[in-house]
């Protein structure tokens, strides 16, 4: 699996292939990876398929959340010994509300094993498995072999995100903002704003990005995972996400002055300092070897860096030969080429 992760060229090839590979021993008819940037814990990127629909698994996402208390989110399973668990429409254990089982019954889903991926201390994500209504719920044994793998799930992840462009996105367009209203549709938008809402690579194919930023128009999932995480703290929010150009930085906050509940999603190539957090953690990197990236990109020689980190330049270039190999650059002058785009 960590092969054709590698060689993945998309979002729903590394999905297809994580589904196929877990498929061989918990059988499923449909499937949803959700990655989320690994510093702000906000949605990064998302594959599907015959799993939930996106309105589908936003009412989900939105019920657990408010009524009451949930047995099995997705916080509860990062933070309890258990990373999976199951629920379902009908049957023995954990179901959902009677109005979130009626969503998932109109999905025509009868049973869900949801999984937190994480991994060194670190949320990467989350995946979630569905069997249509009639077929054989998931047991608990299944949840625990689906637990299993999840690390192997989080080492396919990793290999394909190092896999994209190791810079800021080189998609010419200015920067692309929308304004967001209190019932989650779109406000305003930048003409621009439709061809970065492209590059995330979570718009089928069937759907017109051009309608995702006309006036009243649904969210784009990775901009709604972001809304709502802004709405969750009254707080801005970042998440960045790598694609085929290389990475895109989206940041929401609050709108001051333009109806309560607004929000305003601005989408751009990420910088080289907003980059280098979420890259290190993806690659790899250790934090003393991320110490010194970002003192490269505030264009300190090694001996300068040597002195800060009090350690001798001999010590330095080593950590130089490793950071070369997890980013895979060649020199010093490429890593700050890419970085800084």
């Amino acid at each position: 699996m960590i092969g054709a992760a590698a060689e993945a060229g998309t979002n729903a090839e590394l999905g297809t292939a994580i589904s196929q590979w877990i498929g061989r021993v918990v059988p499923h008819d449909g499937y949803m990876l959700a990655a989320v940037d690994p510093v702000t814990g906000a949605g990064s990127f998302l594959a599907r398929e015959h799993g939930y629909s996106p309105a589908a698994a936003r009412r989900l996402t939105l019920g657990d959340r408010s009524e009451g208390e949930h047995p099995v989110t997705f916080e509860r399973l990062v933070d309890g010994p258990h990373r999976a668990a199951v629920l379902n429409t009908d049957g023995p254990g954990p179901c959902r509300s009677p109005s979130m089982r009626a969503v998932m019954a109109g999905e025509s889903v009868g049973s869900e094993l949801r999984v937190a991926l994480v991994g060194a201390g670190v949320t990467w994500g989350g995946l979630v498995l569905v069997r249509a209504r009639r077929a054989r719920p998931f047991s608990a044994v299944e949840a625990a072999r689906v637990q299993r793998l999840g690390r192997s799930v989080v080492a396919a992840m990793k290999r394909y995100v190092s896999g994209r462009p190791l810079e800021p996105s080189s998609l010419d367009r200015p920067p692309g903002v929308l304004v967001v209203g209190a019932d989650e549709t779109v406000v305003a938008a930048t003409p621009s704003v439709r061809d970065w809402i492209g590059e995330l690579g979570t718009v089928p194919a069937a759907v017109s990005t051009a309608a995702l930023v006309q006036p009243h128009a649904l969210l784009e999932s990775t901009v709604w995972n972001l809304t709502q995480a802004t709405r969750g703290t009254g707080a801005p929010r970042l998440t960045r996400v790598p694609t085929r150009r290389g990475w895109i930085a989206l940041r929401a906050q609050p709108m001051i002055g333009a109806g309560p509940g607004a929000v305003a999603v601005t989408i751009q190539p990420a910088t080289g300092t907003e980059l280098l957090p979420a890259m290190a953690l993806w690659h790899g990197l250790s934090p003393r070897e991320s110490a010194i990236v970002g003192h490269v990109l505030q264009g300190m020689a090694t001996k300068q860096i040597a002195r800060r980190l009090e350690v001798s330049p001999h010590t330095v270039n080593d950590y130089f030969k490793s950071i070369y190999r997890k980013t895979g650059v060649c020199a010093r002058e490429e890593l700050i080429a890419r970085l800084l785009g």
